[in-house]
């Protein structure tokens, strides 16, 4: 029998049993020995996970959210008056943008439609006219279900001389979907520990490789708290999130298990089996053909259906949905399948779902072939 799960959301994302125990361990002295080895091993693994090689590279472990992690970027690799290029997808595109211009970064913007994604030519043209300090970039944008081709970005700038930081937002992607520090043109990936990393909210996660080490700012104003040279230096400058680490360090346990082969694979299959389900349905997938999401899907919501009634009729049977952001908030919803999500979790909650869409037991049926197809 396949049992649902209670959330189907990008982020927060289903907690594994072993993450959850591992939480439960006493307190501990942050800087005292018996904490030492967990902070060691952490830090260890997600070099692993990011392919960063420690010599040449570090990673900061925040007490703060996803966003928290976009400001202390901003903070320590750009000063008031340096100029950068955002690039937005999205709702989130537009966020990391705001995070830069609040600090007095000089902003130039280049949007692009929700539900496409984001073209390297025409980043690499405004780059050819004008000397940025970074790029500011959104990996998967969680709004719109869109995975942009910052690997085909990364390429380009890696063959020019004095590129611009590349600095990735990939909190919904890494470390469900690829993207590695030892890709040349990459810089620096932030990712947040409530989506595939499998552990509740409250840990931002910053990894750098050697350029974007040798711009880190060390006289920034106005930084005191997101100030990364002690976190990359492995130190703890303030009190971390002691139970949050115990579950990080058991969630990248399970994710270097599973290997990041059939990681990646698990993640493709659940963006394909949700996206069937959705054209069966006339639930219409909004990405850009080509670029949609492994890790959270947006679905069209049939007239005259608002997406808050769907949300409120599959609450009731005790799954969670996300609506729609932004210009897509009275359209869509958005289906979750990041992290710790299962084929057979994802079915039984897309079986919950059902009961609202016509062609319910087609879609199912569509939906189960796609899944039995990846086992062949």
């Amino acid at each position: 029998m396949l049992f649902p799960p209670d959330i189907l959301l990008p982020g927060p994302t289903p907690i594994p049993e072993a993450v959850q125990r591992a939480m439960l361990t006493s307190m501990s002295d942050h800087r005292g020995a018996a904490f030492e080895p967990v902070h060691h091993r952490v830090l260890d693994k997600l070099h692993e996970i990011f392919h960063l090689n420690p010599h040449h590279g570090a990673i900061a472990v925040l007490p703060a959210s996803g966003t928290g992690a976009l400001e202390a970027v901003c903070q320590n690799f750009l000063n008031p008056g340096d100029r950068v290029l955002a690039v937005s997808t999205g709702l989130f595109g537009q966020r990391f943008a705001e995070s830069a211009q609040n600090m007095g970064v000089e902003v130039d913007r280049l949007d692009f439609p929700w539900g496409t994604a984001f073209a390297p030519e025409k980043i690499l043209t405004r780059v050819d006219q004008t000397a940025y300090r970074a790029l500011l970039v959104t990996h998967n944008e969680t709004s719109t279900g869109v995975t942009n081709p910052v690997d085909r970005l990364a390429a380009s700038l890696g063959k020019l001389n004095d590129a611009p930081l590349l600095l990735v937002d990939s909190i919904s992607g890494v470390p469900s979907l690829p993207l590695f520090l030892d890709q040349p043109g990459i810089d620096v990936i932030i990712a947040a520990s409530q989506k595939g990393f499998m552990c509740p909210p409250g840990l931002g996660l910053i990894a750098a490789g050697p350029r974007a080490l040798e711009r880190l700012l060390t006289d920034r104003p106005g930084r005191f708290y997101f100030n990364l040279a002690p976190y990359f230096h492995r130190h703890f400058p303030y009190t971390p999130a002691v139970s949050l680490w115990y579950g990080l360090d058991a969630a990248l346990d399970l994710l270097l298990a599973e290997g990041e082969t059939a990681r990646f694979a698990r993640h493709r299959l659940l963006g394909a089996m949700t996206r069937r389900f959705g054209e069966v349905t006339g639930f219409t997938p909004l990405a850009q053909a080509g670029f949609e999401s492994p890790t959270v899907t947006s679905l069209k919501v049939p007239e005259p259906t608002k997406p808050p009634a769907v949300r409120q009729a599959t609450a009731r049977l005790g799954l969670q949905i996300a609506g729609g952001l932004g210009p897509w908030a009275d359209k869509a919803i958005r289906i979750g399948h990041v992290g710790a999500v299962t084929p057979q979790m994802l079915f039984a909650g897309l079986g919950l779902f059902a009961h609202q869409a016509d062609q319910a037991q087609a879609a199912l049926a569509e939906t189960f072939a796609v899944w039995h197809q990846s086992l062949s």
